[in-house]
């Protein structure tokens, strides 16, 4: 079983007390990004972080975490997912290649553990790449024109 935070609640109470994810994080004692991990689903709260956010924020704990049976896919592993599908179906299995770092961050999502911020930001270069249509790591051809 696995406790997950309730984002919309968190940050409706958050509106309500007037306060930024950047102070809720500071009067709880986390780490912004921990708070930022959190909320997107990255990671799960331990006791003492459900304890602390509701000290601050009040209310219940069913009115901002659930619980869940079974171990949900995380964004990042969503992403990895669909990357495999699209981009990666076909290239070679080359070792230092991009479907074979996509495999070794998705066995370490799996495993339970949270990726590097080096391959979360590769990641979501490499995402971003996969929306606009190209490769990452490849500039446009060309000078960019229409500027003065």
């Amino acid at each position: 079983m696995r406790v997950r935070l309730k984002r919309a609640a968190v940050e409706m109470a958050i509106l309500r007390r007037n306060l930024t994810k950047t102070a809720l994080a500071r009067l709880t004692g986390l780490h912004r990004t921990h708070l930022s991990d959190l909320l997107a689903g990255r990671t799960a709260p331990g006791p003492q972080t459900r304890q602390r956010l509701l000290d601050v924020l009040g209310g219940e704990f069913d009115d901002y975490f659930e619980i869940t049976r079974e171990r949900e896919r995380s964004p990042d592993e969503e992403r990895i997912e669909r990357l495999l599908e699209t981009r990666y179906l076909g290239t070679p299995d080359d070792p230092a290649g991009p479907r074979a770092r996509l495999l070794r961050l998705r066995d370490t999502l799996r495993a339970g553990h949270a990726l590097a911020a080096e391959d979360r930001i590769w990641l979501g270069v490499e995402w971003k790449a996969a929306k606009a249509g190209r490769r990452a790591g490849f500039a446009p051809r060309g000078p960019r024109r229409g500027r003065a």
